[in-house]
């Protein structure tokens, strides 16, 4: 491979400041929970709720921002708090899930549901939950579009219909009051959303088809619903993002076609004409949409290591500005406000500040802190995060996060053991902000390297384009170009790395491990595929054959060409002889999105090929290490494994 250049942008977090000591908190301020995993702010911005994770287990915890009304709370349980929001300011909803089964039906799925709490009774309800007739083990149950025409009214989505027969996804009007939901309209079997306006009458909702692959949305006029967009594709060709402000239309995303592959907003209106942007574009995409309590559009956060937003509504915009402007180094990222918006919360990670819940109020202009979300980590004792970029083999630029011991100097300091830490997905991208496994073994005396190679997000759609059907091919080239690109600038010592991933990026733990055993002296693989084929084979059985999702997996891993043949030449658990590291894997007995199979079938091949491997089982846990004990035994198993085969040397 030709010599590589590699280039640092210091602007976000400036200049490297090596400290002579700094502090080592326990391996358990890392590896719990966030203090505050979730907040919102009331309506009347008086009030804020939280979803607090102590050490008797996760409560929701509503407190005045005055102090002069002792906080209201309520245990949460075993189930997994997801979300919290406020409906008005006597009501708070939260979402939370439970890995569960359903008898009559093959495995496990994430049971949600959504819980609303009175602030003046004390009184918490499930939503929903007496409705005999909604179709049992369906997920994503609990989701709200919007409010009702009646006061203390929701509006929410569920399949309704027997176990025996087809459900359609009706639209229910629920009182917060009770529990049970009554039909508003019904659905199809093949509806996927809908959307209603601030007076909580419905305006569109949006379908698709797996079996004829025709995608479509349809407006209520005149209480008959018309087609005003369709289009057929084999895979999902986009989706409806909210309403727009004067409820003219619909708001969905769509890539230009340009260098970068820049997104920008678009205008459905309801007679199907298409206008717009709404905002300048952006040489970025488009992650995330800011709406109201009725998905009007309020604004935009754009894709990006440093990630940047745009707004419609002014005044959010101002508070956004105000508050970059204090908090240069910091990244940045708002979460909700007040109606007449004189008050924002934001949670940031700032290096001084450390990663914190943050309220902007408008009169008088000023910041204020609300909270800690890792209160035992100080700021001193926080990694420096460094953006490099760096040339894959094939020209490509890569960028990458670089996060070192707050004691680094490159002039003096000798090269770190190193571990890289590939992202899950593939469609995601890691930034700057606070990353708590990154930041536990930077703390310890490693370098710790996020490369976001081609197949990423965050990078325009170009560059996510570029990794299709690249699954052990250029997307595991330009990793192993990082680690290559990091030796020859001396920052990282050759015979001392490690590699390590969640999901994809435990599947990319696995191919460097097998397809580059020479680079690493260990693997850690949580939660992996390793196995191809049979990912696939679960997935048509879980979606059915003609499901979109299959189009969509066999385009990304195989760019279509997803012959068993090929699938099998990418597929880690066919080369376990290749291995020459301790292999760790990790894997939720309660996944859902990768089975614990694909962990026990890679754990057997590399037994066979009498390689060193051990999987831990994690009771109770789920794909995205939800639980607090297991995500802290994860940390533990992790941290006395990069010990033993990749040892800090005095």
């Amino acid at each position: 491979m030709r010599a590589i250049g590699l280039v640092f942008t210091l602007a976000l977090f400036g200049v490297i400041s090596a400290q002579a000591e700094y502090p080592s908190p326990p391996l358990e301020a890392y590896g719990a929970l966030p203090r505050i995993a979730d907040a919102e702010i009331s309506p009347d911005g008086k009030r804020v709720a939280t979803i607090a994770n102590l050490e008797d287990g996760a409560r929701m915890i509503v407190f005045t921002l005055s102090g002069d009304a002792a906080p209201k709370q309520v245990g949460i349980g075993k189930i997994k708090a997801r979300s919290v929001e406020f409906f008005d300011n006597d009501h708070v909803i939260f979402r939370a899930s439970k890995t569960t089964k359903t008898f009559g039906f093959r495995g496990e799925y994430e049971f949600s549901g959504a819980f609303a709490f009175n602030l003046e009774t004390d009184k918490i309800e499930q939503l929903l939950r007496r409705n005999a007739d909604l179709f049992p083990a369906q997920g994503g149950l609990g989701k709200i579009v919007g409010r009702g025409k009646e006061a203390g009214d929701v509006l929410m989505p569920a399949y309704m219909g027997e176990r025996s027969g087809t459900p359609s996804y009706d639209l229910l009007r629920v009182k917060l009051k009770s529990p049970k939901g009554r039909r508003l309209l019904r659905g199809t079997n093949d509806t996927r959303d809908w959307f209603v306006g601030a007076d909580g009458n419905v305006l569109a909702r949006e379908r698709y088809n797996n079996k004829s692959n025709v995608y479509a949305v349809e407006a209520r006029l005149n209480k008959k619903w018309e087609t005003i967009y369709e289009i057929e594709d084999e895979i999902l060709p986009m989706s409806i993002w909210g309403v727009a402000p004067d409820e003219s239309g619909l708001v969905f995303v769509r890539t230009l076609r340009n260098e970068m592959g820049s997104d920008v907003l678009l205008k459905l209106g309801f007679d199907g004409e298409v206008t717009g942007p709404l905002l300048p574009p952006q040489n970025s995409e488009i992650e995330a949409i800011y709406t109201d309590n009725n998905r009007a559009i309020l604004g935009v956060r754009y894709a990006g290591v440093e990630p940047d937003y745009a707004f419609l509504d002014e005044r959010l915009q101002d508070s956004f500005d105000k508050v970059s402007a204090t908090l240069p180094y910091g990244t940045i990222e708002l979460d909700s406000w007040s109606d007449d918006r004189g008050e924002v919360l934001y949670r940031v990670f700032e290096p001084s500040l450390g990663d914190v819940w943050l309220i902007h109020r408008r009169i008088p202009d000023e910041l204020a802190l609300i909270a800690k979300r890792r209160p035992d980590i100080p700021p001193e004792a926080i990694g420096t995060m460094l953006n490099i970029e760096y040339q894959s083999r094939d020209g490509l630029d890569i960028q990458a996060i670089l996060t070192v011991p707050p004691d680094y100097d490159q002039t003096e300091s000798d090269p770190l053991p190193a571990i890289f830490l590939p992202h899950g997905g593939p469609a995601g991208y890691d930034r700057f902000d606070f990353d708590w496994m990154a930041q536990y073994f930077a703390n310890r005396g490693y370098a710790v390297v996020q490369p976001n190679f081609r197949g990423s997000t965050g990078s325009g759609r170009a560059f996510e384009d570029a990794g299709r059907g690249e699954w052990g091919g250029k997307m595991q080239d330009d990793i192993t170009d990082g680690v290559n690109t990091l030796i020859s600038a001396k920052m990282i010592d050759p015979d001392r790395i490690c590699i390590a991933g969640a999901s994809y990026g435990g599947y990319a733990a696995l191919a460097g491990a097998v397809f580059t055993p020479e680079l690493y002296k260990c693997a850690i693989a949580i939660a992996p595929v390793s196995d191809l084929n049979k990912m696939l084979k679960d997935e048509k059985k879980d979606h059915g054959r003609d499901h979109w999702v299959i189009s969509y997996w066999e385009d990304i891993m195989a760019e279509g060409d997803a012959r068993r043949a090929k699938l099998k030449s990418i597929s880690p658990v066919n080369f376990a002889e290749n291995v020459q590291a301790p292999v760790l894997l990790l894997h939720g007995d309660d996944d859902t999105v990768v089975p614990i199979s694909q962990s026990t079938a890679m754990r057997r091949a590399l037994d066979r090929a009498d390689k060193d491997v051990e999987l831990i089982k994690l009771k109770g846990e789920d794909h995205w290490l939800s639980v607090a004990d297991t995500r802290m035994q994860t940390l533990e198993a992790m941290d006395a494994f990069i010990a033993e085969h990749l040892p800090i040397q005095d």
